[in-house]
């Protein structure tokens, strides 16, 4: 089974994203903290990385760019989710690896794309 890794620090927006994505076959996990999304991230692999960019200890993009330095090429697929709309932040993303941005609140048919595209989810 696919597994999805949600990082939000924020309760109310990770349980949310938590719902949206458990409607798919797929294992949610989830960790509220940079340092713990990496740990996951390597142990667990999943398929999908959700990332809130405001994190309290490490930026997502920085996040990320530490997946990627510790699984290379097996690194999961990520999206960043975001509230805020800074000119540099999509070329921010992209540089680092990241292909797709969400800005909050996520709409379902966003997540229900991005989980087709990264888990193979019809």
């Amino acid at each position: 089974m696919n597994k999805v890794l949600i990082v939000d620090d924020d309760y109310i927006s990770l349980e949310v994203l938590r719902a949206m994505v458990q409607q798919y076959p797929v294992e949610v996990i989830t960790a509220e903290t940079g340092k713990e999304a990496v740990k996951l991230a390597v142990e667990q692999r999943p398929t999908l990385v959700l990332l809130d960019h405001e994190l309290p200890d490490i930026d997502g993009i920085d996040v990320y760019c530490k997946i990627v330095a510790d699984l290379g090429a097996e690194a999961p697929r990520a999206a960043m989710i975001t509230g805020h709309q800074q000119e540099d932040f999509a070329q921010r993303c992209t540089a680092a690896g990241i292909d797709t941005c969400l800005h909050k609140p996520v709409s379902p048919k966003q997540l229900a794309d991005l989980l087709r595209i990264a888990s193979d989810v019809k």
